[in-house]
């Protein structure tokens, strides 16, 4: 009990005992300590199943309202719920917090996760999840040279209440010199210039640097973080400080002193953040030239995480320096511990400390960058002057390479049987938008072999497409070898449901002079319908068949998919020309 007691403490989760056995851990429930002293295995056989070697009955346990126990393991501290099925789950970031001295919104904004390949660890989710615990509002990340992290953060963050931030660590080369730097993209704008500079970083530049003329270039929508070592050149250079300043909506001087296990390398950041405090602050009037900003880049979530940092950076490179155990995820009074012993008594500490983290809610507050997962941002294809001439339109384009693809190499005596396919195909391509996918990849394609450059037969499940036979893009024809499109192009993947009753837009119907017809707007497109034209609609609530003149205002056609992105476009009523249509 007295070993579960110190790992409350130490994770700071907030407490009281009840007895000897059991804690009440606040907003969260009582917790029955196992002792577990003597016992060879913490799991029995019971018949046929593995349980977890609890020295008490799980059922008075619960019947006293213990529904948690908890037991060592290794050097930590797990627990399971006595209502579910065994597992382990660390003893960490449920419940409260202890109360913190000093209570200042704060939000982090140095995380490094794995995405930045062995360097920094921790799945997103317990990032988050510690953020939760310590009642953050937003959680941020600063990968180096990678913004791999960015899309699976905001999904991480949309479950569990929190404001993703996008961030960005990278190195500006400027007149020799090497500076470490952060952006952090504030508006959609400011992501499109995170994304350019990503592209800068990894695929222009040799030595994976940024210039500081295109720093400039990519400052509207972002905020810039100066690293902690750049207060030298801060110093030397105020009219590229200013420069700065301008471009990005906001400019900020990291404040990091976490402590490492090497003096020389404490002594260099403590003499740089001393310079930046002697020339960026104005003691008369209390200001800051650049604004500091309280950024401690965390590379593991807890103190107890440090070795994560060591074996990541001993299998990339097979040493690991800057060693620290004091990069990880701190609340706010850790942090003031840190720093707080730095200061001289003529500073007034308390005042600097919110400041500076005051200024990390700066940078949450006005960070609305986000990426849009609502629907499918596939490119468009762009049709040649001579294409458009001879078909018109991409679907027509599509189609027609299909109709030549069949003729070239499907021998006429099957072609009833490979159409059968190849109109399964092409509704479920031309259903899930994916049209314009296939035009590219032939495009390419063909393009390749232009040059002289070497196609493969085709890869994975890209060998089950019909289509993608017949256009070229692959050599293996999947009826012949019983190969399934669906193994390729799964539709429920890209959001076509299937209904039993749908409207299916048929051919053209012409209509006589003085003939009655239908015309509906939806959308903002007009439609003339033949008045004895079915329709599935939505009246409501409820699913029914109709005639077009059965219509009345408010119900909702329900198109084929295929009809809303292709068929629809095509039948839009055109003032200045009307054409009779019908369905």
């Amino acid at each position: 009990m007295k070993e579960l007691i110190q790992w409350l403490d130490a994770n700071k989760i907030s407490f009281q005992p009840v007895d000897k056995e059991v804690v009440a851990i606040d907003d969260f429930g009582r917790m029955y300590c196992a002792d577990l002293a003597g016992v060879e295995s913490i799991f029995k056989v019971d018949g046929d199943r593995v349980r977890f070697n609890l020295p008490e009955d799980a059922q008075v346990l619960l019947d006293e309202g213990i529904r948690y126990v908890a037991f060592p393991f290794g050097d930590k501290w797990y627990y399971y719920d006595l209502g579910e099925e065994f597992r382990f789950n660390l003893l960490k970031y449920i419940g409260s917090q202890q109360p913190c001295r000093y209570d200042i919104p704060f939000v982090n904004l140095g995380i490094h996760t794995p995405y930045e390949l062995l360097n920094g660890s921790g799945a997103l989710a317990d990032w988050a999840r510690k953020a939760q615990y310590l009642r953050h509002t937003a959680l941020g990340i600063c990968d180096r040279n990678t913004l791999a992290a960015t899309l699976n953060l905001q999904k991480v963050c949309e479950d569990a209440g929190l404001r993703p931030i996008f961030g960005y660590t990278l190195t500006m080369e400027h007149e020799g010199e090497r500076i470490d730097l952060k952006v952090y993209a504030l508006s959609q704008q400011g992501l499109a210039g995170l994304l350019r500079i990503q592209k800068e970083v990894m695929v222009d530049s040799d030595a994976h640097t940024l210039s500081y003329e295109q720093l400039l270039a990519y400052g509207e929508g972002c905020a810039l973080v100066f690293g902690v070592l750049a207060a030298d050149w801060m110093v030397l250079h105020p009219h590229e400080v200013e420069a700065l300043k301008s471009a990005f909506g906001m400019t900020f001087y990291q404040v990091d002193l976490a402590e490492y296990k090497a003096d020389r390398i404490d002594r260099q950041g403590l003499m740089a953040v001393q310079t930046f405090f002697r020339n960026f602050y104005d003691p008369v009037t209390g200001s800051f030239a650049v604004e500091p900003i309280l950024i401690s880049d965390c590379y593991y979530l807890d103190r107890d995480d440090a070795r994560n940092k060591i074996v990541l950076n001993k299998i990339s490179t097979g040493a690991a320096h800057a060693q620290s155990e004091d990069q990880y995820f701190k609340d706010v009074d850790e942090h003031a511990a840190t720093l707080q012993p730095l200061f001289r008594e003529e500073w007034d500490f308390d005042t600097l400390f919110r400041r500076m983290c005051l200024n990390t809610i700066r940078i949450a507050e006005a960070a609305e960058a986000h990426f849009e997962t609502g629907r499918m941002f596939m490119p468009r294809y762009m049709m040649r002057d001579e294409e458009k001439a001879c078909c018109g339109d991409r679907r027509t384009l599509f189609r027609r390479l299909l109709d030549e693809g069949l003729t070239q190499k499907i021998p006429a005596a099957e072609h009833a049987r490979y159409r059968e396919r190849l109109n399964e195909e092409v509704y479920i391509i031309e259903s899930t938008d994916n049209v314009d996918y296939f035009l590219i990849q032939w495009d390419m394609v063909c393009e390749a072999r232009r040059r002289g450059i070497a196609v493969g037969i085709g890869r994975g499940s890209a060998g089950g497409s019909l289509v993608a036979y017949l256009l070229g893009i692959t050599s293996l024809d999947p009826m012949r070898y019983g190969l399934l499109f669906s193994r390729f192009l799964v539709p429920e993947r890209c959001g076509l449901s299937w209904c039993d009753e749908l409207t299916v837009i048929a051919e053209d119907v012409p209509l006589k002079s003085g003939e009655r017809y239908v015309e509906i707007e939806a959308s903002g497109s007009r439609y003339r319908l033949h008045p004895d034209a079915q329709l599935r609609i939505l009246r409501n609530d409820v699913e029914r068949t109709i005639y077009a003149d059965e219509l009345t205002c408010g119900d909702e056609i329900l198109f084929d998919r295929r009809d809303c992105l292709w068929t629809l476009k095509e039948l839009e009523v055109d003032d200045r020309k009307l054409q009779p249509h019908s369905t």
